[in-house]
């Protein structure tokens, strides 16, 4: 199946790729292409270590686990990278009724030891980031200086898949499952704060990015006017855009190519983003965002994440109908 057709908007459960046991191994010819479910096992030994002197599992690999929370009342995003020779954390929160926004980050040299395989069978521990995947659910613990956030997440294994092609090396891997029912609380300074929904999302990426990589993201989580349950992740300028669905009342849809309309500064523009195949079209309004300026020299990371809330309109079936939600936008440039 060529990437549009996996990403055409009729495109069911039924017609994307069936779901993959394993990553590609050296040699396996089509492989690209939006697949059905999780891929269980996400080792990727047989391409990591090609060379003692600069094995890819430092040079070339990148991985991150990055969940989302995104509600009418509450905003959180915690994620653990291990970029080869660092490993890096972040966490935020924003709460709309206070305008309240804080955050933490970290960036440690060689974060993760050789042996670290970085699948969603390892537990990811970065200082006081704790994130510890199972079949049925992801755990998330942060205890900061500021403030601590922990977070229980439901799998469902309705996510889709994405194998997708990088610049002179062996692919980019994905997994996207939205909607999750997630349960936690913030606290801060005494006070808490409680969160029970299915505001969750789950990006999980593993793979060989070009060494200069740009995108944009869209994570959204809202509800369609005739209260139908409505996530989206959509891409542009990365993947070849094949990852990009939605899911309706949790059933998935592939969707086209996407295209993002801003002015940076990325934080203070209204966003207009739409499909090409006119499936989807929605507007964001950022309340505010959180950005990052690294470099190391031998790597980069520019980023801006607004955070804020969407209306527009989805096609199914034909027909249109208007849509509100929540999340983020990404504008990231990488050099790595």
């Amino acid at each position: 199946m060529s990437a549009e057709a996996a990403n055409s908007p009729i495109a069911m459960e039924s017609e994307f790729k069936p779901q993959r046991a394993t990553l590609p191994v050296p040699e396996e010819k089509n492989i690209f292409g939006l697949y059905d479910g999780p891929i269980e096992d996400t080792k990727t030994t047989e391409w990591d270590f090609n060379s003692r002197l600069a094995p890819r599992r430092r040079t070339e690999r990148k991985a991150w686990i990055y969940l989302g929370i995104f509600s009418r009342d509450f905003y959180a995003g915690i994620a653990i990278a291990d970029a080869g020779y660092i490993g890096t954390a972040f966490s935020y929160v924003y709460i709309p009724a206070e305008k309240r926004f804080i955050e933490d980050k970290l960036t440690l040299p060689l974060g993760f030891n050789s042996g670290f395989d970085a699948t969603l069978a390892d537990s990811w521990r970065l200082g006081s980031y704790e994130i510890l995947p199972s079949r049925e659910r992801i755990v998330v613990n942060f205890r900061g200086a500021d403030y601590d956030l922990t977070a229980m997440f439901r799998l469902t294994g309705n996510g889709l898949s994405t194998i997708a092609p990088a610049q002179n090396r062996p692919f980019n891997f994905t997994y996207k499952e939205m909607g999750l029912f997630c349960e936690g609380e913030f606290s801060q300074n005494g006070k808490r704060q409680k969160f029970s929904g299915e505001y969750g999302i789950l990006d999980y990426t593993k793979g060989y990015p070009a060494r200069r990589t740009e995108w944009n993201w869209l994570s959204m989580i809202g509800k369609t006017e005739s209260g139908k349950s409505l996530s989206v992740n959509l891409v542009d300028k990365f993947n070849d855009g094949i990852e990009n669905a939605l899911w309706l009342d949790g059933k998935p849809m592939g969707l086209s190519s996407a295209h993002f309309h801003y002015i940076r500064p990325a934080e203070k523009s209204i966003w207009r983003i739409l499909t090409r195949d006119n499936v989807f079209e929605a507007r964001f309004r950022p309340f505010g965002a959180r950005s990052e300026d690294l470099n190391m020299g031998f790597l980069k990371s520019k980023f801006v994440q607004p955070y804020g809330v969407f209306d527009g309109q989805v096609k199914i079936d034909g027909v249109s109908e208007r849509f509100t939600g929540y999340g983020v936008t990404e504008d990231h440039l990488a050099v790595w």
